[in-house]
Formats: structure tokens, C-alpha cells, sequence
């Protein structure tokens, strides 16, 4: 376990040298900026003069919140992994202790563990809906696990970076299944739902059901099963 903090902490400084994965760092808190500034403003000029209100779509903007920083702090361990196999540093590690699944923890795992901290801080600070904290926990562990199957979908399909920034397009249609909750009506919005997604959307507008809540837990599971085996048969 010393050995895989270490190798997270490496992680941490080699992300320090690349702009771009600084941004991707930055973006979540800039975005809850936007919707804390921006959405209350614009609701307050729309009722003025059009005596329309988007109240009704704070919890959505909240979930879209939860949804995105977990998948950007998630891509950033995917192309971390991808560098380091352009690099060969990632076939290093496959013959040190720290092959397979403890590589997988430290690149993975951990900044998963990061991902949900700091999502809470943002739907904390940035939030404009009146979510249960509970709400927030529950989707947030959805999104968290979101974000750890997304990133090895990429890492597991793409074969250098150039490729994964290609496949990092694929998961905003996980931003679909949120959508899907919210404006597609029954039972056709269940045709979201193997997208994670699906399950933070009915979280955020429903309330913690908890078999919703198994229901998102399970399909995150299995997507993070199926690509990491992928994965490690690629290594």
C-alpha cells in the first residue's frame, strides 16, 4: 500500500506538468462558478420578462454538476495511464510490485477517492438546488463510480492518447442518461438506463430511492468489471 501512495503521489506531480490536465483539474470549479453565478441571474430576468421561471431545473443543473466533475477528474487518470504507456513507463510498472491492480488503484482508485471530495466541495459551494445531503452523498458515490468506469473505458479502448481523446468524446453520452430522467417520459426513459447517468438524474429529482440507488450502484460495477478485465488483458 506504501508502494501504491507513492505511485499516486508520482501521478500527482506529473499531472503538475501538463497544462492540459490542469484545466481539466480547474474545470469543475469553474463550471459550479457558472451555474452558481449564471442560473439564478438568468432565472431572475426570465421571470421578469417572461414570467418564466427555471427553478423547476436547479436539481438537474446540480446533477449535471456531480455528473461532470466526476467525469473530468476522471479523464485525467486516463490519459495519465495512456502517457504512461505512450511513454513505456506503464509497461514498467506491470513488472514491480505495483502491476495490475495496484497500478489500477493508485492511477484509478485513489483519484476516484479525490473525485469524491471534491465533488462534494463543489456541489457544496456551487449549488443551487435544495438537495438532502443525503441526495448529494447518494449521487455522488453513483457519479464517483461513473467516473471510475468511464476512465477505464477509454484506457481499456484506446491505444495511445491521441485515441483516447477520440474515445473520451463517447462519455458524454453519459450525460445523456441524466438528461433522459428528466425529459423523457415513462417507461422510454428506462431505455437509459444502462447509462449511469440515468440512475444520478432519478437521484436528483426523485429523492434517494433505494433501489434506484442499487440499481445505479450495480451498473456502475458492471461497466468498471467489464473494461477493466479489458484492460488487463491488454497489458
Amino acid at each position: 500500500m506504501k508502494q501504491t501512495f507513492k505511485l499516486f503521489q508520482i501521478g500527482l506531480r506529473q499531472i503538475t506538468y501538463d497544462g492540459m490536465l490542469l484545466v481539466l483539474l480547474a474545470a469543475p470549479f469553474l463550471f459550479g462558478l457558472m451555474v452558481k453565478m449564471g442560473l439564478p441571474n438568468a432565472d431572475a430576468w426570465l421571470y421578469q420578462h417572461w414570467a418564466f421561471s427555471i427553478k423547476p431545473w436547479y436539481s438537474l443543473a446540480d446533477g449535471m454538476m456531480m455528473t461532470l466533475t466526476s467525469m473530468l477528474l476522471s479523464m485525467v487518470s486516463a490519459f495519465l495511464l495512456l502517457e504512461e504507456r505512450d511513454e513505456g513507463t506503464g509497461a514498467y510498472y506491470q513488472i514491480t510490485p505495483l502491476e495490475g491492480y495496484s497500478y489500477l488503484v493508485a492511477r484509478i482508485g485513489l483519484p476516484m477517492v479525490w473525485s469524491f471530495l471534491c465533488m462534494m466541495i463543489v456541489t457544496m459551494l456551487f449549488g443551487i438546488a435544495n438537495l438532502t445531503f443525503l441526495q448529494i452523498i447518494a449521487a455522488g458515490l453513483i457519479s464517483t463510480l461513473t467516473g471510475a468506469a468511464l476512465a477505464m473505458m477509454v484506457v481499456s479502448l484506446a491505444g495511445n492518447r491521441v485515441e483516447g481523446l477520440a474515445i473520451s468524446k463517447l462519455a458524454t453520452l453519459n450525460v445523456l442518461g441524466l438528461l433522459m430522467a428528466w425529459f423523457v417520459p415513462m417507461p422510454y426513459q428506462y431505455l437509459g438506463a444502462f447509462l449511469p447517468g440515468y440512475w444520478i438524474g432519478e437521484i436528483v429529482q426523485q429523492g434517494v430511492n433505494w433501489s434506484s440507488f442499487l440499481a445505479g450502484f450495480m451498473m456502475c460495477i458492471a461497466w468498471i468489471v467489464a473494461f477493466t478485465r479489458k484492460f488487463l488483458r491488454k497489458i
